[in-house]
């Protein structure tokens, strides 16, 4: 498939350079142009030898040729002042803390999983073309089809517990992805075939999610010792990206099978450049150098660079900052707005800023809880959002680093409306009093003996975020509300919002978050936020109408029907009202200039495995 055709079957004529190669190795190739000789033979994406070259590590890669438009993207790294150093100790400091180190099932933060495991494909940055796209990792190369996907693996790779990776692990892998019943990402695994799976197995699996998974799927075949198989019902053009994230990393199948689940998420067992060397909980992590580590590095020798990296938990952003200043740590991310212009002064100090990927703030309404009196009513949701000045937040909250958010996606989306003529909650006062008004005519009940709508606004404990409660506070008194704010540590947050098998989660009335945005397919936002099962469907929607049009979304190819798709879910989001979306910081990372040849990752997956310290 050449790129004209890959464009017109994804619909990217409004995508940014930023999303392409992304799109491009993850889409399939349309039935039309498919060489029957062709169907089994896996495309010739970034081959096993070449990916281990150490000449590569340090020569940036050309921009793909229209010919090339389904391969992964290649990593071009920015060049490194200096000959690497080895060795070495990098601290650094992280805001949110941990729950689980076993990434399918961690319902925390995922900061440093991707070291410990290293991932399926990459998310990497070209520099000449600006844009972002999967490279090889742990998989070698890859060929995707309306019908399947082959992945051939990286030669040459062991766990830290000297599992080999091979055909035979990797299905263990997938069939765990894709079937385990407290899979955080088996919503995005809704286009493999299942079908032929054995129920009363499953079944069996369910009554004992914390044992051995040793149940063997259909739906993964095992072509060669170094060759998967995944069969599909329908075309899943995102399904490479799905293998992007911290969540799928591959891990041991001994280990896991070994310790259950509760014990392998205290005592993993990755593939990744640096294993777990001790975890202090709520307070910091250790990982040690995988001496065995595949990659090799600019020199010739295997990577990491360095001997140790630790990352301590400090929830305080003043705290994080002057720990930076201060030469107690090297490296940390999503500095305040008011921050960045005294970090960009610092002699000492490195400051890099995104212009595609950001933090994305939004409150959400409690779809399941009958005594919310936003769940009583949708002009309540609808005043709510109207009554939030998005503008006033960006410039107060995020500074030059801030702008107001109208839909899910963001500008360069393949869903994203150019035109922004779909509606949007602009701040109105005026309309936000008189729907509150309208709400109370229907439902006197509604308010309490003031005459105001009391609800409790549930955020999470950091400086932000608290700063951006306050400020909701005061608007929605304005407009007719009564507001008890509850500030909870983002472990008990998660815990009370949060549903899943193993996690009840609690019933609210309203809360804020923020979450890890950048333009990529579309699929993965409204999958993980209004799919019955997405991982992080915070307002609880159960709909069955929801479900099938972000799977029917997910499986088209015809370009204009899935664009159009997209924004129909966007409208179909504005008028049930349960998420608002707020505004955005652009990601940021900061580090001291003693840490070498830091490239700007996808949010938070941050790579240190070629990094050094002088």
């Amino acid at each position: 498939m050449n790129r004209r055709q890959l464009l017109r079957v994804l619909g990217l004529g409004a995508v940014t350079a930023a999303s392409l190669p992304l799109l491009e190795a993850c889409a399939p190739a349309a039935p039309a142009t498919q060489k029957p000789a062709d169907a089994a033979k896996p495309a010739e994406t970034s081959k096993p030898s070449e990916a281990a070259k150490p000449a590569d590590a340090a020569k940036p890669a050309e921009a793909a040729k229209p010919a090339d438009a389904s391969k992964p993207a290649a990593q071009a790294p920015a060049p490194a002042a200096g000959a690497p150093k080895r060795g070495g100790t990098l601290t650094v400091v992280v805001q949110n803390d941990w729950v689980s180190l076993d990434p399918l099932f961690n319902t925390g933060e995922s900061t440093g999983l991707n070291m410990l495991y290293g991932t399926w494909v990459r998310l990497q940055r070209d520099a000449k073309t600006e844009t972002w796209g999967p490279t090889p990792d742990m998989v070698a190369e890859w060929d995707i089809k309306p019908d399947a996907i082959t992945m051939k693996l990286q030669p040459g790779v062991k766990f830290h517990d000297g599992t080999a990776w091979d055909a035979k692990t990797a299905k263990w892998n997938l069939d765990r992805l894709i079937l385990h019943p407290l899979s955080t990402i088996k919503a995005n695994m809704k286009a493999v075939d299942v079908s032929k799976e054995d129920a009363e197995a499953l079944a069996k699996m369910k009554a004992d999610p914390g044992g051995p998974l040793t149940y063997e799927s259909k739906a993964v075949e095992i072509v060669d010792p170094m060759t998967v198989k995944v069969k599909f019902t329908a075309p899943s053009a995102s399904f490479m990206f799905s293998l992007t994230g911290a969540a799928a990393s591959p891990i041991s199948p001994v280990a896991y099978n070994k310790l259950g689940k509760d014990g392998f998420a205290r005592n993993p067992v990755g593939a990744g450049p640096f294993k777990l060397a001790e975890w202090k909980t709520s307070n910091s992590i250790t990982m040690d150098k995988n001496p065995d580590y595949w990659n090799k590095g600019a020199d010739g020798q295997a990577l990491p660079y360095l001997d140790k990296i630790v990352y301590r938990l400090i929830i305080d952003d003043s705290v994080r900052l002057l720990e930076l200043k201060s030469g107690n740590a090297q490296f940390t991310e999503l500095i305040q707005g008011k921050d960045v212009a005294g970090i960009k002064s610092e002699p000492t100090m490195n400051f890099v800023e995104s212009p595609v990927s950001g933090n994305n703030y939004r409150v959400i309404f409690d779809s399941t809880n009958e005594e919310s009196p936003f769940n009583k009513s949708l002009k309540l949701r609808q005043a709510m959002l109207y009554g939030l000045d998005r503008e006033a937040m960006a410039k107060t909250l995020g500074f030059s680093s801030g702008l107001a958010r109208k839909y899910l996606l963001p500008k360069g989306s393949m869903g994203y409306d150019e035109s922004e003529k779909l509606p949007f909650y602009a701040y109105d006062k005026a309309k936000a009093q008189a729907l509150v008004k309208e709400a109370l005519a229907e439902n006197p009940k509604l308010a309490g003996a003031d005459g105001k709508i009391a609800f409790t606004f549930s955020v999470i404990d950091r400086a932000v975020d608290k700063a951006q409660s306050e400020m909701i506070k005061q608007m929605a008194e304005q407009i007719g509300f009564s507001v008890t704010l509850e500030t909870l540590e983002r472990a008990a947050w998660t815990a009370k919002l949060v549903k899943r098998p193993d996690q009840p989660g609690g019933k609210f009335d309203m809360a804020s978050m923020r979450n890890p945005v950048t333009a990529d397919d579309p699929d993965g936002q409204f999958r993980t936020f209004f799919y019955s099962s997405g991982s992080f469907n915070v307002a609880h929607i159960d709909d069955k109408e929801w479900d099938k049009a972000i799977d029917d979304a997910a499986s088209t190819l015809d370009a204009a029907k899935r664009k159009q798709m997209y924004l129909d879910m966007e409208k179909k989001a504005f008028d049930g009202a349960w998420y608002g979306w707020l505004w955005q910081q652009n990601w940021n990372w900061a580090f001291n200039k003693k840490l070498n040849n830091f490239q700007e990752p996808a949010t938070n997956q941050w790579w240190f495995a070629d990094t050094w310290l002088v």
